[in-house]
């Protein structure tokens, strides 16, 4: 069905588009017995104006643009559910944008945010992101926005994380009073910061602990696939008794590795994820992890998002970049003992 238009009424009441767009704006000039008519024919031929006409006549944009990698993942679709919440509590949209991890999707999408006039911009870098130089157009509008999840460290916007190294010295200090004294670690993208900040993490964990530590006991993967294959070789040659996961997408390959060989868990080997927990619930046996609440992280990043654009709209102090780190916990299922 074509959309009604300003001129579409116009036409049916036989009167300028102006005379149209004055009443719907209330506007004084148009008598009251007219905007009256006006409505009720916008209403009977369910006219809707346009986001932009919106845009200009509230003289500011009420969208938020979610720039991340994918909207199926296991991690985001919890992220835009709790940012979603908040937004709509406070009258706003939300546009999302995915980039498939793709750093070209990413410029293009900051571009389609920009040309969008949004108020603002969250974002989860793509694995390919090495720097913000394709910010520069955000920046240069005073278009605040805010970094979640995979960021890159000295950037001159907020971020808000877990502390990576910190989580992931937990994980293996937890996996050794267990009773484990081989631990292998498996990571994401190696260029990424997240994956760097995890490793460290994990590395100094045990070094501290005086637990062997070598090259070919870590490993770092692109893809569950990757991570499936990757798990099974080095399982087998090093018979390791815990398995450091760093990732939803990882565990989603490591636990079949595991279970084709016929691997007790965890009797024979102890398996410590990061993850949301909603994965972690399904798999067999069910996987204790540290728990990164997505929701949560969704929730603190929309409110952020949103006191920036307040504190602009204000000419307040705003765009000093702020490091968010939000609180984690272990989560005791069955694959630690």
């Amino acid at each position: 069905m074509k959309k009604t238009t300003i001129k579409d009424i116009a036409h049916r009441l036989e009167v300028s588009p102006s005379t149209i767009s004055r009443a719907l704006s209330n506007h004084p000039d148009i008598s009251e017995a007219l905007k009256i008519k006006i409505k009720e024919v916008a209403q009977a031929m369910k006219y809707r104006p346009s986001a932009a006409a919106l845009h200009l006549k509230r003289g500011s944009n009420k969208t938020i643009a979610l720039i991340i990698p994918q909207i199926t993942s296991f991690f985001y679709p919890s992220v835009i559910h709790g940012i979603e919440a908040v937004l709509h509590s406070q009258g706003y949209t939300l546009m999302i944008l995915p980039t498939n991890d793709s750093l070209e999707r990413e410029e293009e999408n900051i571009g389609i945010a920009y040309d969008h006039d949004v108020a603002g911009v969250l974002i989860a870098l793509t694995k390919e992101t090495v720097n913000l130089d394709h910010f520069q157009t955000l920046k240069d509008s005073n278009i605040p926005v805010v970094l979640i999840d995979k960021v890159i460290e000295g950037t001159p916007y907020s971020s808000i994380t877990i502390d990576d190294y910190k989580v992931s010295y937990q994980m293996v200090q937890h996996l050794y009073k267990t009773g484990c004294q081989k631990i292998i670690g498996i990571f994401g993208k190696a260029s990424l910061t997240i994956s760097h900040l995890r490793y460290r993490g994990f590395a100094q964990a045990l070094a501290d602990l005086n637990l062997p530590h070598e090259t070919s006991q870590i490993a770092f993967v692109n893809s569950s696939s990757e991570a499936y294959t990757i798990a099974l070789d080095m399982i087998q040659h090093h018979h390791p008794d815990g398995l450091y996961v760093m990732t939803d997408e990882i565990m989603l390959g490591v636990m079949p590795a595991i279970a084709e060989l016929d691997l007790k868990v965890p009797e024979q080997i102890s398996v410590l994820a990061i993850s949301d927990g909603h994965l972690a619930q399904f798999m067999i046996p069910t996987v204790s992890h540290m728990k990164h609440d997505g929701l949560e992280l969704g929730s603190l990043s929309a409110q952020k998002i949103i006191q920036y654009i307040n504190a602009k709209n204000n000419n307040l102090l705003w765009n000093t970049p702020e490091r968010i780190q939000m609180n984690t916990n272990i989560v005791f299922l069955n694959s630690t003992k």
